[in-house]
């Protein structure tokens, strides 16, 4: 029972000697870092890890074994067959024999090279915002005039700044503003000004400077009442508002891209595992409703590992991105098609029964699909294909996703046990 938990369990474990020689590794740890289990054992995690975090993972070993602490954590880079560099988050414990002498260490890796990732881009956006609000400043112009807009009292610096132009327009003509209002916000502008008896008011608007640029106004006024209470004066300030639309603007790109990337998958393009579920869950409602079917592929490809072992991990993901633009082409714009993880994808075929999909697949069989390693090499992307049409019983996403697998690993099964009776 022991060694089955420690083989499949969901996060890579090892017992490693204390001269760093690795003693027992587990399936997980040997995917995370590339390596098969016996060549994995030949090395030790010295080796394996990015020199920038060699010493502080040798300095906590040398507490643990000095008893000084029972365990450590620390997130570092390992160095994966290949040479790329992935995270992982280290958590160490030690084991002592029976005189209280070191005997082993337990290792516990688990794979954060994603989430370093995307903390990574969300830090970059953050930096974006940073910079938008550092460069952010308002200015604004005020100004003091009669009720009835004949006579200007005062005016800052603002109008200049903003406008470009002289003061001497608006101490002529204190609503001369006006006539430098965007076309379409002139008609809201001068139904506020042309209002009797005035009103207090905030709107915000564009104009045009003196060089044709639209600026964004907030402008806000108050009436100011003598003893008598009669109106005296009236208050008018105007805030520069063009860089806070622009941040404004520049925050719903943000978003957008945000929202972009939690719903697709960075090396293909297609909807990830996440968008996926959302995507047929919403299909499972509408087909409950409507009563017209689609029918779920999932595709493995096929001896993917070797386009990895034998080209190196950059020729894969090339593989991974020539399969599913090749695969999308064929499809239909109602059609979805994601990356589940790894080498393995579904396709929704939107309102598309089981005995339609065989023929589709027919027809694409007869396509090739290959990744040109250069000029003079081309490796064929072989897959395996399965499908399920969707039924009442099929009343979960994760439901139907294993029946579609089910399909397809039945079928690669099937199809090795004829090469190896034809071998």
């Amino acid at each position: 029972m022991f060694d089955k938990t420690f083989e499949f369990c969901a996060v890579g474990l090892a017992h490693v000697s204390p001269d760093g020689s690795f003693i027992h590794v587990n399936k997980k740890l040997c995917e995370f870092l590339g390596y098969e289990p016996h060549v994995l054992k030949s090395m030790t995690f010295q080796e394996l890890t990015v020199s920038d975090y060699l010493n502080t993972d040798l300095s906590n070993l040398q507490q643990l074994l000095a008893g000084s602490i029972d365990s450590y954590s620390m997130e570092k880079q390992y160095i994966r067959n290949g040479g790329a560099a992935v995270w992982g988050k280290l958590t160490v414990s030690l084991v002592r024999d029976s005189r209280g002498n070191p005997d082993f260490f337990i290792s516990v890796v688990e794979d954060i090279d994603e989430k370093k990732r995307l903390e990574s881009e969300l830090f970059q956006v953050e930096a974006l915002f940073s910079k938008i609000v550092d460069a952010f400043s308002s200015r604004t112009f005020i100004w003091v005039a009669s009720p009835d807009f004949k006579k200007l009292h005062y005016l800052n610096d603002g109008y200049h700044t903003i406008f470009g132009r002289s003061d001497y327009e608006l101490y002529a003509k204190p609503l001369a503003f006006i006539n430098h209002v965007h076309e379409e916000d002139k008609i809201k502008v001068m139904s506020v000004f042309n209002q009797r008896p005035l009103k207090t008011w905030e709107l915000q608007y564009r104009i045009y400077d003196v060089n044709g640029k639209v600026r964004y106004l907030h402008d806000r006024g108050n009436l100011i009442f003598d003893a008598k209470e009669k109106q005296a004066l009236i208050l008018g300030t105007a805030d520069d508002i063009t860089k806070e639309k622009e941040q404004q603007q520049a925050l719903e790109v943000a978003i957008s891209e945000l929202a972009y990337l939690s719903k697709t998958d960075p090396l293909t393009g297609l909807i990830n595992r996440r968008e996926i579920f959302e995507q047929l869950s919403k299909e499972i409602k509408r087909m409950k409703r409507e009563q017209h079917v689609s029918t779920l592929v999932y595709i493995d490809l096929n001896d993917f590992k070797q386009i990895n072992d034998n080209y190196g991990h950059a020729a894969g993901d090339q593989a991974l991105k020539t399969f599913a633009e090749k695969m999308q082409n064929k499809l239909r714009d109602s059609d979805r098609m994601g990356r589940i993880g790894g080498d393995e994808f579904v396709v929704l075929l939107y309102g598309t029964r089981a005995n339609e999909v065989e023929r589709f697949f027919a027809r694409i069989d007869n396509l090739s699909f290959v990744l040109h390693i250069d000029d003079h090499l081309s490796v064929p992307i072989r897959y395996t294909a399965g499908w399920k049409e969707w039924n009442e019983r099929l009343s979960t996403v994760q439901k139907w996703l294993d029946a579609a697998d089910h399909v397809m690993y039945s079928i690669k099964g099937e199809s090795k046990q004829r090469n190896n009776i034809s071998e």
